[in-house]
């Protein structure tokens, strides 16, 4: 393993770590101060400000679909210079139901992660799903 596929591991466990600890503001740093976010709706620039009042929300929300919590499943690292590193990554979703069942759905995401400054930023995010549409099909599934 080289030193930036490590950094890289490192950096999503902190990631992982921040966002399960509901760091917003921690969170937030592993990002760009301009980021692109993309997802099966399209693309679009997203300033850290703006990501930092966004995320409480999206949490509301994931919880309102029941979902207890994330966590990092997989992660596949691809330096594609000195300077940028891809990660594909797969993120398990803990979803319980009114009956208490407990149920994980896996979602893909992609990140390309600058690794040639003082700390690795992400510079972009990329949802290969809809993560508010699996968690409302698995939701169903489960009642």
């Amino acid at each position: 393993m080289t030193t930036s596929e490590s950094a890289v591991a490192a950096f999503f466990r902190t990631y992982d770590r921040l966002n399960a600890g509901g760091d917003i503001a921690a969170t937030v740093a592993l990002f760009a101060e301009v980021f692109l976010a993309a997802g099966t709706q399209g693309a679009q620039c997203v300033r850290a400000a703006d990501f930092a009042r966004a995320l409480p929300k999206r949490k509301e929300l994931f919880a309102s679909l029941g979902c207890t919590g994330t966590k990092l499943v997989g992660l596949e690292e691809t330096a594609l210079d000195a300077r940028y590193t891809l990660a594909r990554t797969q993120w398990s979703f803990s979803l319980e139901g009114e009956s208490r069942e407990r149920r994980e759905v896996v979602l893909a995401s992609t990140f390309l992660v600058d690794v040639g400054g003082a700390e690795p930023r992400i510079v972009l995010y990329l949802s290969h799903q809809d993560p508010v549409a699996a968690l409302r099909g698995a939701a169903v599934e489960q009642a």
